[in-house]
């Protein structure tokens, strides 16, 4: 029968099923006459999506264990003062380190709009040099001082200018408040990706907050920082005013909104009363947990964060006792929120009334369910009119609610063109990361010296950790799935377990006429197109012609592995990308994907040196895409490696911070990389083993030239030559030549 699609002659049910072998082994199939009818029906059942869903399922309910743990323990009002210190600290350490300077404001009024109670200053400052924010100040009609409020939005398109936000904020001005509304980055005034000669933006609001906050991670800060510094210097001018009293100082938003409140509340304590509405109050390593879980967008969610034992309710906690007032509405239930948000702001709540009985302020803490859909509505207004009143003004007599007061957009701008960017020409958030990644990055520590062995073995440590990588098992498991023999092909499937749980499918392709003898082996690491080895006629055959064997695996959370979407919120789950969330998930727990992936892939080495039919001096690596990063790390990290092809692979992760319109998932991406080195380092780390780059890409994916890239090794490496080992070509994308080229000439003679 001429080999055409693999078929299942055997399984290995026991090793398949069970844990790690007490050494390395590899099982041997059955024949199709040895399998029962309840061994095929174990053999459909193979769900390896639910590894690691349930892996990190794990991890998170134990990172909500040692929480609680630390929570249980503060029993006293000093001890919740001190936790209070340590999240601020905490919190800080994430985003980078607090900012010790206070640059000028250059605050200006552009303009007034005037109305019978109270009047709206157009105001522009500068929240960083060059980083214009623009903003209303609500002015009450009446003579003296007033209690402040600042006002954070939520992911408003128009940000200040959403009806329902400038309802709110007039009639706070009518009741004697001076209210600062502030545009984020990447709403209303302060869009950051315009189209070109136009103010149109090219992303809508959440997917250009991700589109400026996946790159910080690179360089070991968060979208938050940037939102953050904004509140902070608002309220600095909102308390430079000489109309609001400073020991009078309220803090409130909606949706995304309230999220930067909660972050204010816990970081300036110049702010004495919060009324969060409807945010993302509960914890990441929350109840009932299902991955991805409470994921949202970059500056929502926090990067190494759980092994801290810090999340979300601690923004709430760090507040106690002033008083606070928290505003939901059950239909955020897996529509904004996740499938469990009653659940988990009542755990939040259940510590926080702790927290505040510790001090007698029970009266100062309150919670109000809503009923109406998510927005900022009459009763949640409301809600935040009675709650100021009486702990700022210490009125309890209800005022109703004036009716809203319209005007045309043009008028309440405070720019010409509607835009920051097009009529300041100010700095953009790429400009504003790629200055502080540039600040961080050292220059590369193969600058003075390409060969200094100590030199790697420090770039081999550090990048362990970076990459959290496990401790290597002594033993792993191995399993034989399947043979399929040909006329010309033996394909084995097998499982190997590089965590435990965690099972990792891959295939072994080789030649009949090579079987039982042992050859040099291919391990081809890609995203998307895993199963080419397998394909007769394929772009393979000729390598096996040649007498390689390839061996090809389904990297964690891909292929075979990828996820599925979790049984509960397909509303809330399905409005981000699947891998997205789970990136982010990984990512509080302080391990990325592409570390995970990079385990797999040493594991899966490892798995190939114990082969009878492998040589073990001839192992190379061959990565495609973004796996390529994976292969690149995976050669650094295992000196046994003979040599490493990477193709259409991105040359540097400082290109991914510095181009806007980047292409690289963030399940690639490798947290606080750029504060030791960049993706040239690496590949000098691999150093004298043959490196061979083709059809190098850019960051928005585009192919870029050799000889660019040949500039950025020479610039990177201080080197005026390129270095002995590495070679960079442009080939025809689907052109497997080079391939050939590469093996042969890169093998043992």
């Amino acid at each position: 029968m001429p080999y055409t699609r693999r078929r299942f002659l055997g399984t290995n049910l026991a090793a398949m099923m069970t844990g790690f072998a007490p050494k390395l082994s590899v099982a041997s199939a059955k024949s199709p006459e040895s399998r029962s009818d309840s061994s095929l029906r174990q053999v459909s059942l193979r769900d390896y999506w639910n590894d690691w869903p349930q892996f990190v399922t794990k991890q998170m309910n134990q990172a909500a264990a040692h929480r609680k743990k630390l929570i249980v323990d503060v029993q006293t009002q000093q001890g919740v003062q001190k936790r209070a210190e340590l999240v601020r600290d905490q919190i800080w350490q994430m985003l980078g380190g607090e900012p010790t300077e206070r640059t000028p404001l250059n605050e200006r009024i552009v303009g007034t709009v005037d109305r019978p109670q109270y009047q709206i200053l157009k105001v522009i400052f500068e929240s960083l040099p060059g980083i214009y924010v623009t903003a209303h100040l609500y002015l009450p009609k009446k003579q003296g001082t007033f209690p402040g409020i600042l006002a954070p939005l939520g992911h408003s398109p128009n940000g200040k200018l959403y009806r329902s936000y400038q309802h709110c904020f007039q009639n706070l001005a009518r009741m004697g408040y001076v209210v600062l509304a502030y545009d984020p980055f990447g709403q209303g005034e302060r869009r950051q990706y315009l189209h070109e000669n136009s103010n149109q933006p090219r992303y809508d609001v959440t997917p250009e907050h991700l589109q400026a906050g996946r790159p910080m991670v690179l360089f070991g800060s968060g979208f938050a920082r940037h939102r953050v510094w904004d509140g902070i210097r608002a309220l600095d001018y909102l308390l430079s005013r000489p109309e609001v009293d400073t020991n009078r100082i309220g803090c409130t938003g909606q949706s995304g909104g309230a999220t930067i409140t909660m972050y204010l509340m816990a970081l300036d304590q110049r702010i004495h009363v919060a009324v969060p509405v409807e945010g993302n109050f509960e914890n990441l390593a929350g109840p009932s947990y299902q991955p991805p879980g409470a994921i949202a967008d970059a500056e929502q969610d926090m990067v190494g964060n759980l092994p801290l034992g810090l999340d979300r309710g601690d923004l709430l906690n760090a507040f106690a006792p002033r008083p606070l007032r928290i505003c939901y509405t059950v239909h955020d239930q897996g529509q904004t929120y996740s499938p469990v948000y009653e659940e988990a702001i009542a755990e939040n709540v259940h510590e926080l009334r702790r927290f505040y009985s510790l001090f007698r302020a029970t009266d100062k803490l309150d919670v109000v369910a809503g009923h109406l859909p998510h927005g900022l509505d009459a009763l949640s207004r409301r809600a935040v009119y009675t709650w100021f009143d009486r702990w700022l003004r210490d009125v309890t007599d209800e005022v109703p609610e004036a009716d809203f007061d319209a005007s045309p957009e043009e008028d309440l701008n405070c720019t010409k063109t509607g835009q920051v960017l097009t009529s300041f020409r100010g700095r953009t958030v790429t400009d504003l990361n790629v200055e502080w990644m540039k600040r961080l990055l050292p220059k590369s520590p193969f600058a003075t010296d390409l060969k200094s062995e100590p030199t790697k073995d420090m770039v081999r440590s550090r990048l362990k950790q970076l990459l959290a990588l496990p401790a290597m098992q002594t033993d792993i498991s191995i399993a034989t799935l399947s043979v399929d023999v040909g006329p010309k092909l033996r394909v084995e499937e097998f499982q190997c377990e590089p965590e435990p749980g965690i099972r990792t499918v891959g295939w072994h392709v080789s030649s009949v006429a090579a079987m039982k003898q042992r050859r040099p082996v291919m391990l081809f690491l890609s995203d998307r197109l895993v199963n080419d080895p397998l394909f007769e006629g394929g772009r393979f055959d000729e390598i096996l012609r040649a007498g390689y064997t390839v061996c090809s695996i389904n990297l964690r959370g891909s292929g075979i592995s990828s996820p599925r979407y979790p049984s509960n919120g397909p509303v809330f789950y399905r409005a981000m990308n699947i891998s997205e969330r789970h990136a982010w998930a990984n990512l509080s727990l302080g391990r990325s994907i592409i570390g995970q992936r990079v385990c797999d892939a040493l594991t899966a080495i490892r798995f190939l040196r114990s082969r009878s039919d492998v040589d073990p001096s001839a192992i190379y690596v061959m990565g495609e895409g973004p796996a390529g990063l994976t292969a690149l790390m995976t050669a650094v990290l295992d000196s046994g490696v003979r040599s490493l092809l990477l193709r259409d692979v991105i040359q540097t992760y400082q290109s991914v911070v510095s181009t806007e319109d980047y292409t690289l998932d963030l399940d690639w991406f490798v947290p606080g990389i750029l504060k030791h080195f960049d993706l040239p380092d690496l590949v000098a780390a691999t150093l004298p083993r043959p490196v061979w780059v083709d059809n190098p890409r850019n960051a928005d994916g585009s192919l870029m030239d050799a000889s660019q890239a040949i500039q950025i090794y020479r610039e990177r490496l201080a080197s005026s030559s390129l270095p002995a080992g590495l070679q960079v070509h442009n080939t025809a994308v689907d052109n497997l030549a080079i391939c050939l080229e590469w093996l042969h000439q890169t093998s043992i003679s």
